[in-house]
């Protein structure tokens, strides 16, 4: 979180230069529409930025939240240069994520529900400030399988210490047990996954 530009080279390399491809499909599947409200946990440098405006447009909202200051002021930055003025940012853990305003139509987290420390809170809490229907994509990496396997203990060692990656997670299952039916998008020989999932209509607000 101290290193944004450092965090911005590594993205080619986790994705294993698929990055765009990834992050457009995570993007993508909330199924958005010109005006439509926001939310992205662990927004980070806001590398998903352009791809969610390119969607809403200046009618719609973006709420930017992230446990680092300094990821956030970078997307700041990020926002000011390309003159994106319908963002709010928000810091805070997201285990106790509260936003004003009115719920939102989508929730994105891209490689961040690993990381938070307690994520099935945080999933909590983003379907909490979902309208009904309301779609949420979580977007994260797995454990290579097979053969390949054999680098697992290095990823691990590396991801973990630098950015707090807990593959141990069934992040599908977590959020299969709050929202009910998911759909899934594999990327990477399964390493990278797009998790899709609404809330159901019936559940109103919360």
């Amino acid at each position: 979180g101290r290193h944004p530009l450092l965090y911005a080279a590594q993205d080619w390399i986790t994705f294993v230069g698929r990055h765009r491809t990834v992050r457009r499909r995570a993007v993508e599947a909330l199924g958005l529409v010109p005006g439509g409200r926001v939310l992205e946990v662990a927004c980070g440098t806001g590398r998903n930025f352009e791809l969610i405006e390119k969607v809403i447009g200046p009618p719609g909202s973006l709420v930017a939240f992230d446990y680092s200051r300094e990821m956030l002021e970078a997307a700041r930055g990020l926002a000011v240069r390309r003159g994106w003025h319908n963002i709010e940012f928000a810091q805070g853990d997201a285990a106790a994520l509260e936003i004003g305003g009115a719920a939102v139509d989508g929730v994105l987290c891209v490689l961040g529900m690993s990381a938070i420390p307690d994520h099935c809170r945080a999933l909590e809490r983003c379907r909490a400030v979902l309208r009904p229907e309301g779609v949420i994509v979580i977007c994260d990496a797995r454990p290579l399988s097979g053969s390949l396997g054999l680098v697992n203990p290095l990823l691990r060692g590396i991801y973990s210490r630098w950015a707090a990656w807990h593959p141990e997670r069934d992040l599908v299952g977590d959020l299969r047990r709050l929202f009910g039916g998911v759909v899934v998008e594999e990327f990477n020989l399964g390493t990278f996954f797009v998790a899709r999932a609404a809330r159901l209509p019936a559940e109103g607000a919360v």
